[in-house]
């Protein structure tokens, strides 16, 4: 009887060890990816694998609701402002506006009462700013659009969005405006390392300064974003390229350590230089002959006409600076007749329309050639100075 007692239970015990390491391979047992989750981490390697290659000079962690401090750019690149600073009101706290370096045009995000975010465009008349309108090309392919900044060009443009194709939170995208249908084309989204799983957003180039700066809260505590500064690229470059593994791209995907994108020790210390010059108090140029501010590339800026050494180009940049003036010129007429024109009756409205479209032409082609100009007398310095090292 015994003997059957202990038999039943070694065979009950047997019998629950077996349940139990059932229950544990279960337990264990890898899940199957859904097709979307599959299709998902797909698309987030091929993004990781195409990282584009970048030199990241600097990075500080600031207060969210103050993060726009960090950025310090030049008058030329515009302004960055929270809506309710610039508009002084409260009831977008969670809107931004571009300004641009003429201060009578401004890209705009407003929520809207469904709890979407939606872009805008304004310009001043009678010293008012116009009813917003919508930015065509980009409501209507996102819910939550937000974050604007335009480049010099008035073409160009960077804003960031919570959209269907993204990798998670706010993602930066860019899209250029085509003026014969007045609206942006299809917006691409720009990868990693500027974008992650987590939100990013408020992309701006200072072109003057070759500066670049975009806000992230990846790793960061909830009240926290980090400020990224980088040097800005002419042509996209991506790690594949240079033949490293998978974790190696990945870790520069998600910015592990800036020191490992310094692989130009000398870009490095002339942006900072650059950047440590934005943040300082500026200089006082009032002595300095000519007066002028001309960057030829990262280790050198001109101050006085007779720096320039390419032959023609004192001349050449004493044109640039006429350009510069007729521009300013022309803006503040076409400033004057938009203004004319919110008041004018339908008659007058008639006659000015063609002549404000034209002055918007030439504004337009003026500024093209101060860039095309500036290029050139950039190109020039540069070429001379390579072969009179």
């Amino acid at each position: 009887m015994y003997l059957c007692f202990v038999m039943k239970t070694k065979l009950i015990l047997l019998a629950l060890l077996l349940l139990s390491l059932t229950s544990t391979a279960q337990k264990h047992k890898v899940q199957k990816l859904t097709p979307e989750q599959m299709e998902r981490q797909a698309k987030l390697q091929r993004i990781t694998d195409n990282t584009q290659r970048i030199i990241i000079i600097d990075s500080t962690v600031v207060d969210k609701q103050h993060f726009l401090q960090a950025y310090h750019l030049s008058k030329e690149t515009g302004r960055i402002a929270r809506y309710e600073d610039f508009f002084h009101t409260s009831q977008q706290p969670n809107s931004f506006v571009y300004v641009n370096d003429l201060s009578n045009r401004c890209i705009l995000s407003q929520e809207q009462p469904d709890s979407t975010i939606a872009l805008y465009t304004s310009t001043i008349v009678n010293n008012r700013w116009t009813t917003p309108t919508p930015l065509q090309g980009i409501n209507e392919e996102f819910r939550h659009a937000n974050y604007p900044f335009m480049m010099g060009d008035g073409i160009t443009f960077y804003f960031a969005a919570d959209g269907k194709d993204g990798l998670g939170g706010y993602d930066i995208y860019v899209t250029r405006y085509d003026a014969e249908e007045n609206s942006f084309l299809h917006p691409a989204n720009i990868g990693m390392p500027f974008n992650s799983e987590a939100n990013d957003y408020m992309y701006v180039i200072d072109e003057l300064n070759n500066l670049g700066w975009f806000a992230t809260d990846r790793r960061q505590p909830e009240d926290s974003v980090c400020i990224y500064v980088f040097i800005p690229q002419t042509n996209r470059k991506t790690y594949s390229a240079d033949g490293l593994t998978t974790e190696e791209i990945a870790r520069f995907a998600r910015i592990d350590r800036i020191a490992d994108t310094w692989t130009d020790e000398a870009l490095v210390s002339a942006a900072k230089r650059r950047l440590s010059a934005i943040t300082s108090p500026a200089p006082d140029r009032s002595v300095t002959k000519d007066n002028i501010h001309f960057v030829i590339n990262d280790n050198i800026t001109y101050t006085r006409l007779t720096d320039f050494c390419a032959p023609g180009n004192a001349d050449n940049y004493r044109q640039l600076a006429d350009l510069q003036k007729r521009l300013q010129s022309l803006t503040q007429v076409l400033s004057q007749a938009r203004d004319y024109y919110y008041s004018a009756n339908s008659e007058e409205c008639d006659e000015l329309k063609p002549e404000i479209l034209s002055s918007e032409q030439k504004q337009y082609e003026l500024r093209l050639s101060i860039r095309q100009l500036e290029k050139q007398i950039r190109n020039n310095e540069i070429t001379f100075l390579t072969k009179n090292k």
